[in-house]
């Protein structure tokens, strides 16, 4: 097989660099009791022994003082979508002026007058990311409705694209800077913490690598708690290259106890096979950023 930076799902679903309808999906907005997730044993147990804790979830645009830089965002996400990262030239200016303007802190989840506000692109982990707040307050005393508004992830997107259009370009340095800028803003964000996997393992950087998974993995965000096969198989990997294949083994085999059949996993682990028996198959190496135009598309 070729062996390749494994793409993986280095997509991660190609949907979450397009514009998404999630806003006004929500705008009707939604009333739900918490639903057992990624959240702590004691949330759970509190929003199921007390089912009278509600989310009313629903979506806004971007305040006004982010709409301008949104507007920039969006703008470029429409070129890319029709012409890939070549389209993106003209945007990049505006998009790092955006990004320079962001706010020291923008969390995923942040608490304000009223309620709750969750910046996502997402509907699924907009979903995950509302339940854990209704679980953190039921497991905290709590009782009856919660407010909870999805607002879009300008910054750490556009981070995001920066990164990726800087690594597509080999600009390893200048990728970094742009994710770690993101990352910055948002330390658990996976698209980001995935693409700078992607950069430390170009760099040959695997001890600086390893020490991202593990931090990422004990952090037990609930975004990545919910979705662990994939930080599962980018641990395989990197301990592949740092030659504890017995580890990497376990990891690949975590994954398919979270995401049986994945093909990735399977087929990392015929190559591990291969290096226990000493006959690894190796292709070349590729280093791609995750939205790359393909040949075959």
């Amino acid at each position: 097989m070729l062996r390749q930076e494994r793409l993986d799902e280095l997509e991660l679903e190609g949907k979450t660099m397009k514009r998404t309808v999630m806003t006004a999906a929500l705008a009707a907005g939604l009333i739900l009791a918490p639903l057992a997730c990624a959240a702590s044993v004691a949330a759970q147990e509190a929003a199921q022994s007390d089912p009278q804790v509600k989310i009313n979830l629903g979506g806004e645009a971007a305040p006004q003082s982010e709409a301008r830089h949104y507007a920039v965002y969006e703008a470029a996400i429409t070129d890319f979508n029709t012409g890939g990262f070549a389209a993106l030239a003209p945007h990049l200016a505006g998009l790092r002026e955006a990004l320079a303007a962001a706010p020291a802190t923008y969390p995923a989840v942040m608490q304000v007058d009223g309620g709750w506000v969750i910046h996502s692109d997402d509907f699924e982990e907009t979903m995950i990311l509302a339940q854990d707040i209704g679980m953190d307050f039921a497991a905290s005393g709590g009782r009856g409705e919660l407010k909870v508004v999805a607002r879009p992830n300008i910054y750490p997107r556009i981070a995001f694209l920066l990164g990726s259009e800087a690594l597509e370009r080999r600009d390893f340095d200048q990728a970094m800077t742009f994710l770690d800028q993101g990352l910055a803003l948002q330390p658990l964000d996976r698209l980001l913490l995935n693409e700078k996997l992607v950069v430390l393992h170009a760099q040959q950087r695997w001890d600086d690598a390893y020490a991202l998974i593990k931090e990422a993995m004990a952090a037990e965000d609930p975004l990545l708690t919910a979705k662990p096969a994939h930080l599962q198989r980018r641990l395989g990997y990197t301990l592949v290259e740092l030659g504890r294949i017995p580890e990497a083994r376990a990891a690949y085999e975590a994954s398919l106890v979270a995401e049986p059949g994945n093909q990735t996993a399977l087929q990392e682990l015929e190559f591990i096979a291969g290096l226990e028996a000493k006959k690894p198959v190796y292709g070349e190496m590729q280093i791609t950023a995750p939205l790359a135009p393909r040949p075959a598309e």
